[in-house]
């Protein structure tokens, strides 16, 4: 094993390998390092790819239960646990094998399962667990890409609960599910997973502190997201729990209302805590061997990913930014043309353009600022709405409740957001996206032209209208 590298990246979550493919493509010796020797991180083994694998069950399921409206006589169709866990266990497994692929094929680029230490700022201890060695390695750049993990809460009894690891895990996903679930948080996880296990048939509770749930979003994006969730699933808000404790085979979550401090008891099969998530600084990574800033939010870095040491680079969740795989990815990939082309590289991460999506029934999008962040930044905007409806392919899908919603600077007249809730809307993000990042004026957009019939017709034609 070579003791010195052009590039050592530490995780091969979104963060790491898309700069650690494209540095070793450019004939740059890598070395990567990630505990679970493959490609993709908690996203794929826990995260994002199991989590929609399961809704996408959860949908088709929905999509048989509403056969009437299509002409359809459909036949019961039961939801099995065990198969759709075999069917996402499959779609995990699929994704590790080209992920292998992917590296076998990459020249110049050796990956190690294990674990990384640095010693200094240019050198860090890998522990290779497959051959049982350790060894030390310096580069001349080195990327932190340790992700994030989940949140805890600081109360008695948070051990008792599952989180997303029970239920997307690949091959370690809990075999049955509860009848019944509390689940703590109100965030895009939590709303996510009650909306699938709704519709799996579990009874379940969302407690979250906050005066609402997707605490942040626009007011009429939750609002939306609200009604028809809520129509499946109790939400309950406003609320800090204190206690977690298991009695009789139940399990008692207790706390009190936020406004009133009156106590409040719920008693449940399971519980589960979607609280958020925080940068993955673990001790055994010596951080503070290098000089490098962070903190509890994650390393400080800039919007080139860099941090106050010049050859020690930070992307993804442990930053902070924005805790999204295709943020990660985007900040990795501008690691690398920084690497590559230095004060010649002109691009930069802005965590307010990313696109943010909630995989709910139905789904939500939102993209840059809404009128309160806007008021917040002294920007005047106005908001321009069209309902989901009006297009043709939510009639054809039967799905018409929701709306598009530009938000537009008064001064300058180009959309800094976009929000929306209905058919596709997760999809309709990747457009919403290009909008804001371009800073596309509604005349501007509204001259470009999406095909028929598609819900993205609602972008040109709202724009349009404008």
């Amino acid at each position: 094993m070579q003791s010195h590298y052009d590039l050592i990246v530490i995780g091969a979550g979104g963060g790491g390998y898309p700069a650690a493919l494209r540095l070793a493509q450019s004939g740059r010796q890598v070395l990567m390092v990630d505990e679970k020797g493959n490609l993709g991180g908690n996203c794929l083994y826990e995260g994002c790819v199991p989590s929609k694998s399961v809704r996408e069950a959860t949908v088709l399921w929905n999509q048989v239960a509403r056969a009437g409206f299509f002409g359809l006589d459909a036949q019961r169709v039961q939801a099995d646990w065990a198969k759709i866990r075999a069917y996402k266990d499959g779609v995990q497994t699929r994704r590790y094998q080209q992920h292998t692929q992917e590296i076998a094929k990459t020249p110049n680029l050796t990956v190690i399962r294990g674990q990384a230490s640095f010693t200094d700022s240019y050198q860090v201890q890998v522990d290779d667990w497959d051959h049982h060695d350790q060894f030390v390695a310096s580069a001349t750049d080195i990327i932190i890409a340790t992700g994030s993990e989940a949140q805890r809460l600081s109360i008695p009894g948070f051990d008792l609960t599952w989180n997303h690891h029970d239920l997307f895990a690949w091959n370690d996903t809990q075999p049955t599910l509860p009848s019944d679930m509390v689940i703590l948080g109100g965030g895009y996880i939590g709303v996510e997973s009650a909306s699938m296990l709704a519709d799996l048939g579990v009874n379940v509770t969302i407690i979250e502190m906050a005066p609402t749930i997707l605490q942040g979003m626009d007011e009429d994006l939750v609002q939306a997201i609200r009604g028809h969730v809520g129509q499946r699933v109790k939400i309950v808000t406003g609320v800090m729990v204190e206690a977690i404790a298991e009695n009789n085979g139940q399990y008692v979550v207790s706390g009190h209302k936020v406004q009133d401090a009156q106590p409040i008891q719920f008693r449940t099969s399971r519980v589960m805590a979607a609280v958020g998530r925080v940068p993955s600084i673990p001790s055994s990574l010596h951080l503070e061997k290098t000089g490098v800033y962070y903190d509890r939010h994650g390393i400080t870095v800039d919007e080139r990913m860099r941090t106050n040491v010049p050859h020690l680079y930070a992307s993804g969740d442990v930053n902070g930014l924005s805790m999204l795989f295709h943020s990660a990815v985007r900040m990795s990939e501008i690691v690398a043309q920084d690497i590559m082309l230095g004060e010649d590289m002109h691009d930069s991460f802005n965590p307010h353009e990313m696109p943010t999506t909630v995989f709910s029934r139905p789904e939500g999008l939102a993209v840059g600022l809404t009128r309160t962040q806007a008021a917040q930044r002294g920007m005047a905007v106005e908001e321009y709405t069209r309902a989901m409806g009006t297009e043709a392919w939510a009639q054809i899908a039967g799905e018409l409740d929701g709306f598009m919603k530009f938000v537009v600077s008064r001064s300058t007249g180009r959309i800094v957001g976009i929000h929306g809730v209905g058919v596709d809307a997760a999809a309709l993000s990747a457009a919403a996206h290009m909008a804001v990042r371009l800073g596309l004026t509604p005349a501007e957009l509204g001259h470009m032209t999406f095909p028929h019939p598609t819900q993205f017709e609602i972008l040109d034609r709202l724009a349009r209208s404008i």
